[in-house]
């Protein structure tokens, strides 16, 4: 299952928000819950459970055991028993960082880390971590940067500093998942290493009195709409700048998209006819329409909604020249034994031609995960750099690789007709 809402802040959500970020084993018959596990507590983080588990059967203890492995953002591999939920290497609660600084916030005291695999994924970022193939004004600058955030424990709660997000939004884990060779017992996952920021600032929800159209909106612009498209409606992460949105729509287009939401944008059907009045005439820069005065008292938001705390946008830690702020790898693949719990390679998985031509493979953020063959083959696009690649299965050996129009950020389909086999 996926995040507790709102993703950073859970003043509102008091406890560990079962069954937000779990694993759950359901009868198919009448829908009745087996058993559960919870990957974390209370997530302000958005680390919800990016894939669908495997189902892959061990050798545990001797004996062949039906499990499920369930890949997440934190680099962490949980392998329980498919009947009874219970993990086949120790999980234990360990002590994290759950002081806040943000009014009515309650973190878990601890979080469930497994003993075995070892995580996937580097899982902290401080100094010594930065990134070390950047010219040196650039390198200092990140280091300047660095020590006015929070860095260090993966568990650090955002809080009224900024602070990097380390494994970041996309993981780790990515929503490609893994894939599992039977034939082994091997779990081959792609990783993804880059640092977010996470900067919380205060929203106000109060209106003053005699307020015009465009105070109110710039107010609830800021309220609902800034943490996905910025401050300066400049977007982040994945959201789109807005800042030329009077150019693709007309008054009442833009309103019926804030009510009725399209793909990853949510509908905002709390908001009055005079609030959408407002919120238009900031987004679309209608300078006649901002001077009116409000008339109506501001319906009063849900409860729920009104959250006292949100975030800036999604914003990669990244150098003046776009590369990631930590030093390489950038993204990984990985085979894990999941007989023993023990990894049998890891290899950077993309590259930067710039790097390249210099003999360092960096790795590359990756998006779509990998298939596995009999034949020895694991094939994976996934990064940005829109190749398509072929490694050797059992050591991690890169046997063939071509290019793609543009990057494959999806798993590749195995079938095959007649007896001859196709990868798409």
């Amino acid at each position: 299952t996926g995040s507790a809402s709102y993703d950073f802040y859970g003043g509102k959500r008091k406890g560990n928000n079962l069954f937000a970020n779990s694993l759950l084993a359901l009868d198919a018959a009448t829908g009745k819950r087996i058993w559960h596990f919870q990957t974390i507590h209370h997530d302000v983080w958005d680390r919800d459970l990016p894939t669908p588990p495997a189902l892959v059967t061990v050798i545990h203890k001797g004996k062949k055991t039906d499990a499920v492995a369930q890949t997440t953002k934190t680099g962490f591999v949980f392998l329980f028993d498919r009947v009874t939920g219970e993990p086949l290497f120790p999980v234990e609660e360990k002590p994290v960082p759950h002081e806040s600084d943000l009014t009515g916030e309650k973190l878990s005291p601890t979080q469930p880390v497994p003993a075995l695999p070892k995580p996937f994924m580097r899982q902290s970022f401080t100094e010594t971590d930065i990134n070390d193939l950047l010219p040196d004004s650039s390198y200092n600058h990140l280091k300047q940067q660095l020590a006015s955030y929070r860095t260090g424990d993966m568990f650090t709660p955002p809080g009224k500093k900024p602070m990097i997000a380390f494994p970041g939004f996309d993981g780790g884990g990515e929503w490609g998942g893994p894939a599992f060779d039977p034939s082994t017992g091997i779990l081959y996952v792609n990783s993804n290493e880059m640092p977010w920021i996470i900067n919380m600032v205060e929203v106000k929800y109060e209106a003053p009195k005699n307020e015009n159209y465009l105070q109110a909106g710039q107010r609830l612009y800021k309220a609902n709409c800034m943490a996905c498209h910025g401050p300066e409606r400049m977007g982040s992460g994945n959201n789109p700048s807005i800042i030329n949105a009077d150019k693709k729509y007309t008054d009442k287009q833009f309103q019926e998209l804030i009510t009725t939401g399209r793909r990853m944008m949510p509908a905002f059907k709390q908001l009055s006819a005079e609030e959408l009045n407002a919120l238009s005439s900031f987004v679309l820069n209608e300078k006649e329409k901002q001077k009116i005065k409000i008339t109506a008292a501001p319906k009063q938001i849900d409860s729920f909604l009104n959250l006292p705390y949100s975030i800036t946008g999604y914003n990669k830690a990244l150098s003046k020249e776009g590369y990631p702020a930590i030093k390489p790898p950038w993204g990984t693949l990985n085979a894990i034994d999941l007989n023993t719990g023990q990894f049998v390679w890891k290899i950077p998985l993309g590259e930067y031609p710039e790097f390249k031509e210099k003999g360092i493979i960096t790795g590359a953020e990756n998006y779509g995960g990998p298939v596995v063959t009999a034949g020895g083959l694991v094939f994976i696009a996934a990064t940005r750099d829109g190749k398509f690649r072929a490694f050797n299965k059992r050591n991690g050996a890169l046997l063939w690789e071509t290019d793609l129009p543009v990057p494959g950020f999806a798993t590749p389909c195995m079938y095959n007709i007649n007896g001859k086999q196709y990868v798409v």
